[in-house]
């Protein structure tokens, strides 16, 4: 069995440009929908199975090392 695999922007289209209704669909809240709503190519999130999934972020990581 294959998941479909879609992206946030793939999804307001779906929508007609519907945040809200991204977010419903999601069980997110709207200014998730719209901090990922600019990455097109699915590099920072991913979205299967109506579950939203992202990419980690390294905390206290500025390219600082002592």
């Amino acid at each position: 069995m294959q998941a479909e695999i879609t992206t946030i922007p793939e999804l307001l289209i779906k929508h007609y440009g519907n945040m809200t209704a991204v977010a419903r669909e999601l069980g997110v809240y709207r200014a998730t929908v719209r901090r990922f709503a600019r990455d097109l190519n699915g590099s920072e999130h991913l979205v299967s199975r109506g579950q939203l999934f992202t990419m980690c972020r390294q905390r206290g990581t500025s390219g600082n090392k002592l």
